[in-house]
């Protein structure tokens, strides 16, 4: 993309060399290794787009890896010809142009690729990327979903291995979703610190002994997206209700609590408690507000308004809004204007739709103190070639609104300079705390 403003190339090419801090992603280890090209293309988020252009039978056809490229090469067609335009579009795009040097996709195309597949196993190729993407730093939302206890026990006792340049998050929706506490999983956790749990008591105890844990690791935030499970709007019920759900499913291990009428009293509870312990250890909270993964989501209940009263609730706590709680962009301003201790982070959205973050920026900077926001973050789980592409639209969607700024005389080209340099890096080195 480019801009038409006449300031738009310079102030391209001065953020192009502002390293950037990825405030989300979620690489656990370097990789994929790319099985075939169509792979390359039916990748990341750009799969969704692809589903939606098409339709359940044939999105199978085209991640059926069994057939052969040839099989597969008409439908794949057929759904990028009515999806190709999109921010998952633009990535898939910038990544055959950069890595590949394919223009265009096609058939042939994806017969010359064949030979040149990236290995992102490989750690050296994975930093490389990074380094040409200018990604100083990552903060990794991660955990294994098939022992969590042993995940836990990894990074507590420093035998896990992060990707290149990861800070650590803390996932909180393990610690309290509504659709996976129960008492296999309660012991699970308390595993990972050696203890058996009896009680709410105890459980929050192992929390907060876990949490302190991965703060000694260097975690630098909590992260919650519990809005894939449940609406953002918490309750704020009594311990004795929220004991009640605990005792009953711990007293059985055979039983499990109905969602959400059985278990909500416990999650908000809870979530609430981690709020308190997040204010404590003085680590800023991480949520997703807006557009979800995949496709046939509820999007009402994750806008970043149904937040209010937990953070009128927890004003010591400072929050980051993720996704620029797409598509609600005025609900998202207000809250980054009315509450002091809320951040407005464009993680992802970015790619969800390059044009709205350009008018949001815009829109931001006359709107929200600029020292509010954070301008990037890949949310790639490990794909380092989609970073890049994804990093190389951020920029130029800051720059795009910037540079439109400064021809409207709203800023000075300097003062663009310095706002894009904050969205890019000053704000999340200082409010992550990363000593850049």
């Amino acid at each position: 993309m480019k801009g038409n403003a006449k300031h738009y190339d310079k102030l391209r090419e001065y953020l192009e060399t502002v390293p950037l801090v990825d405030c989300h992603d979620h690489t656990i280890s370097c990789g994929p290794k790319y099985a075939d090209p169509i792979n390359v293309v039916v990748s990341g988020y750009f799969v969704s787009d692809l589903h939606s252009a098409s339709c359940d039978s044939e999105i199978k056809i085209i991640q059926n890896s069994k057939l052969s490229v040839e099989e597969r090469w008409p439908v794949l067609e057929k759904a990028w010809k009515r999806s190709c335009h999109t921010g998952y579009g633009q990535v898939t795009k910038l990544v055959l142009k950069k890595f590949y040097g394919e223009d265009k996709l096609t058939l042939d195309a994806l017969k010359r690729m064949e030979s040149n597949l990236l290995n992102l196993e490989e750690e050296k190729t994975f930093e490389d990327i990074l380094n040409q993407a200018n990604i100083a730093v990552r903060l990794e939302n991660i955990y294994h979903h098939e022992d969590f206890g042993a995940s836990i026990k990894a990074i507590l006792d420093g035998s896990g291995k992060l990707s290149p340049r990861a800070r650590l998050v803390i996932p909180l929706p393990c610690f309290h979703g509504a659709l996976n506490l129960n008492y296999g999983l309660v012991q699970n956790i308390a595993s990972s610190v050696d203890k058996t749990v009896t009680s709410l008591d105890e459980y929050l105890n192992v929390c907060r002994e876990i949490f302190e844990g991965y703060k000694r690791f260097d975690a630098v935030a909590f992260k919650d997206q519990s809005g894939y499970t449940r609406s953002l709007e918490y309750g704020n019920p009594t311990r004795a209700e929220a004991e009640k759900v605990f005792n009953w499913f711990m007293s059985d291990p055979r039983r499990s609590v109905s969602y959400p009428d059985g278990v909500k009293d416990l999650d908000d509870y809870l979530f609430h408690e981690f709020m308190r312990m997040a204010r404590d250890m003085d680590l800023p909270v991480q949520i997703h507000t807006g557009h979800m993964a995949g496709i046939r989501n509820d999007i009402v209940k994750t806008n970043a308004v149904g937040l209010r009263s937990v953070i009128e609730l927890h004003p010591d706590v400072r929050f980051d809004l993720f996704h620029a709680n797409w598509p609600y962009s005025g609900e998202l301003l207000f809250m980054g204007k009315n509450y002091p201790n809320v951040t407005i982070d464009f993680c992802w959205a970015n790619i969800i739709d390059p044009i709205y973050c350009q008018n949001i920026f815009r829109q931001a900077l006359s709107s929200v103190p600029h020292g509010k926001i954070h301008g990037y973050g890949s949310d790639f789980s490990g794909q380092a070639d989609r970073a890049w592409a994804h990093a190389s639209i951020a920029r130029d969607n800051i720059a795009i609104a910037l540079s439109d700024m400064v021809e409207m005389e709203y800023l000075s080209f300097d003062e663009a300079k310095q706002v894009g340099y904050d969205w890019l890096f000053g704000n999340a080195n200082k409010f992550f705390r990363l000593n850049l």
